[in-house]
C-alpha cells in the first residue's frame, strides 16, 4: 500500500521542487529530562510542491541524544534528498523511500520530513483526510501530556494544572534516583487522583537491576507502563526488566524502524513500542513498525519530540488511522511560544482530533 498510483483514484504528478526553511520558537519553559533539556524549539518546515502547483507540508527536528542529527546534518541531508527526488512521481512513496535510503545513510529525521510531505499531497489529490488513508481506524485518540524532570513542587504544580484542563493521561519522566523519582510518582499520583492513567518514561537513566527495585516500590501507584527503563543497546536489560517488572515495559530508544522492532520481537524484550516519525524516518517506515509491532502482539504508542504542530499532526493522522496504536503521547507543540500552522491537530476534552480537511489539513506561515 505504499504506492497509490493504481489502487486510488489520483493521477500521478512529477515532484517539482523541495524546499525547506529552519525555524526557531522559543519554549514557555525548559523541557528537561535525564538525556538532556531545551529551552527552544529547532527544526525545518519541508514543502514538497507538484507540477500542478500543490503544496505537502513536512517537518525535521534534530534530537542529537536520541538520533544523532543536528541541524547541520539535516540540512545537509535535505539537500542531498532534494535533488535525489526532483522530477519523481510524488505518489511511489515506496521508490522515494527507497531513493532517500540509497542517498542518505541513517538521517531520518531528515527522511521523515519529505516522507510525511509526500503523505500530506497524497491525501489532497484523494481529497480525505490523512488518516483515511492509513486506515481510518478511529476519530480521535486520548493523548499524555508529560511532566518533565523538575523538583516537587513543579511536579504538583503541572500534574493539577493537566488535570483541571481535562486531560486524563499524564506522562511522568523519571532519572533523578531512586528515591527521587519514587517521590514524583507518589506525587503525582497524589495529585492526579486515581481516575487518571499515569506512564513512567526513565529515558534510558538506569540499570536493569536498579528499574526493577524501582518498579516493584512504584508498582502499587498502578501504573500504565515503564518507557525505555535501561540503556538502547542493552535489549539483554530491556528484557530483564520486561520478565522481573509486574508493570509493562515500553521500548522507545532502543527502536527507531522496523528493523530495531524486530529485534524487540525476537528477543521478547518489551511489551509494547514507542514509534515516533523522527526516529523511524516518517509515516511510510512508521507504518512498517506498527505493522510488525501487531503482528507480534504488541501495542504501539505514537510519540514525538519537540515539534511544531506539523509533525504533531501527521503523528495524530498516524495514530488514527491504525488499530494496533493504543497510546498517543503528541504534545511536542504544547509549550511553544508561537504557533506557525493553523488547522491540522485539535485537542478536545484530552484527545486528540484532525480537520476534516484533505491530507493533514493544515497550512502553515513562517512570517
Amino acid at each position: 500500500m505504499g504506492s497509490f498510483k493504481n489502487n486510488c483514484n489520483v493521477a500521478p504528478f512529477m515532484i517539482r521542487s523541495v524546499n525547506y526553511a529552519s525555524v526557531n520558537i522559543p519554549m514557555e519553559k525548559e523541557f528537561r529530562i535525564s538525556l538532556g533539556s531545551t529551552r527552544s524549539y529547532e527544526g525545518f518546515i519541508i514543502t514538497v510542491e507538484t507540477d500542478d502547483g500543490r503544496r505537502g507540508f513536512g517537518e525535521s527536528v534534530p534530537t542529537p541524544f536520541i538520533t544523532g542529527e543536528t541541524m547541520e546534518s539535516i540540512g545537509a541531508a535535505l539537500e542531498l534528498l532534494k535533488h535525489a527526488i526532483e522530477g519523481m512521481e510524488e505518489t511511489d512513496t515506496e521508490q522515494i523511500g527507497d531513493v532517500m535510503e540509497r542517498t542518505v545513510v541513517g538521517s531520518y529525521a531528515a527522511k521523515c520530513g519529505v516522507d510525511t510531505a509526500l503523505w500530506d499531497l497524497i491525501g489532497k489529490k484523494a481529497g480525505v483526510p490523512l488518516y483515511r488513508l492509513l486506515g481510518g481506524y478511529r476519530n480521535s485518540i486520548r493523548t499524555s501530556f508529560t511532566v518533565d524532570i523538575g523538583p516537587l513542587e513543579e511536579v504538583e504544580k503541572y500534574t493539577k494544572q493537566f488535570v483541571e484542563e481535562g486531560l486524563r493521561t499524564i506522562k511522568v519522566k523519571l532519572g533523578k534516583g531512586l528515591r527521587e523519582d519514587y517521590e514524583r510518582v507518589k506525587k503525582t499520583r497524589q495529585t492526579a487522583g486515581d481516575d487518571v492513567v499515569i506512564y513512567v518514561d526513565f529515558n534510558q537513566s538506569y540499570s536493569a537491576k536498579k528499574a526493577v527495585e524501582l518498579s516493584r516500590n512504584i508498582h502499587k501507584f498502578e501504573l500504565e507502563f515503564l518507557e525505555q527503563p535501561t540503556p538502547s543497546h542493552d535489549i539483554a536489560a530491556l528484557k530483564f526488566v520486561r520478565e522481573h517488572s509486574d508493570i509493562p515495559v515500553m521500548a522507545d530508544e532502543s527502536v527507531h524502524g522496523p528493523e530495531d522492532a524486530m529485534k524487540i520481537v525476537m528477543n521478547e524484550a518489551a511489551d509494547m513500542i514507542n514509534m515516533k516519525m523522527m526516529k523511524a524516518g516518517g509515516i511510510t517506515r512508521g507504518r512498517k513498525t506498527i505493522d510488525i509491532a501487531e503482528a507480534a502482539g504488541l501495542p504501539v504508542m505514537i510519540g514525538c519530540m519537540v515539534e511544531t504542530k506539523v509533525a504533531v499532526t501527521a503523528g495524530t493522522h498516524l495514530a488514527l488511522g491504525m488499530k494496533n496504536v493504543k497510546y498517543a503521547d503528541l504534545d511536542g507543540y504544547s509549550s511553544l511560544k508561537k504557533e506557525i500552522t493553523t488547522g491540522g491537530l485539535q485537542l478536545k476534552n484530552g484527545e486528540n482530533t484532525v480537520s476534516g480537511r484533505p491530507g493533514l489539513g493544515l497550512d502553515v506561515s513562517l512570517k
